[in-house]
């Protein structure tokens, strides 16, 4: 059971961003094993720092990303998702094959519950996210609440998730 939920939790972190560490595609099956993600209590309180002067309709625009990716995942749409990344998004390829395998085992329920754009610098936002994830068919997938950092950069003149910063989750009934 822990090896699938620490599998399944991967796998989601991975399908709505791609990490900057390019080690990280290497991680090995043991590894994922004995890897235990932090839950958000355990996380320090950090106080998001929200940049003055976001132009609302910019954030709209970085916020309807981020939506999308959630709508073409929970549609099980891989070339949606994709869509939705950018093309020097160092996983990538992670990314497809957890998609790969979600999309095989698992019916998914994904719910953005907060997206706040806090930074915008140049080509590059950062988006604080909240979400639930709930699996309606598959075993071993007990539901979560996640939050972290969307980061995303502009590839021709559009915004794309190009990583995410994952801060932790917690369980939920």
């Amino acid at each position: 059971m822990k090896l699938v939920f620490v599998i399944l939790l991967g796998a989601l972190s991975i399908l709505y961003s791609c990490k900057s560490e390019e080690k990280n595609e290497k991680v090995n099956l043991q590894q994922m094993q004995n890897y235990t993600p932090p839950t958000i209590s355990e996380q320090k309180e950090q106080s998001i720092q929200k940049q003055a002067n976001i132009e609302p309709k910019v954030a709209e625009e970085i916020i309807a990303v981020v939506k999308e990716n959630i709508a073409a995942t929970q549609a099980k749409d891989k070339n949606r998702v994709l869509k939705t990344l950018h093309k020097d998004c160092p996983q990538r390829q992670s990314t497809i094959r957890g998609m790969d395998y979600i999309f095989k085992n698992y019916d998914m329920t994904y719910k953005l519950e907060k997206a706040e754009v806090i930074e915008i610098n140049g080509d590059e936002a950062k988006v604080y996210y909240e979400q639930t994830t709930r699996a309606a068919k598959g075993q071993q997938f007990q539901p979560m609440r996640s939050k972290g950092y969307h980061i995303l950069k502009k590839e021709n003149g559009k915004w794309k998730i190009f990583k995410t910063e994952y801060l932790g989750n917690e369980p939920i009934m």
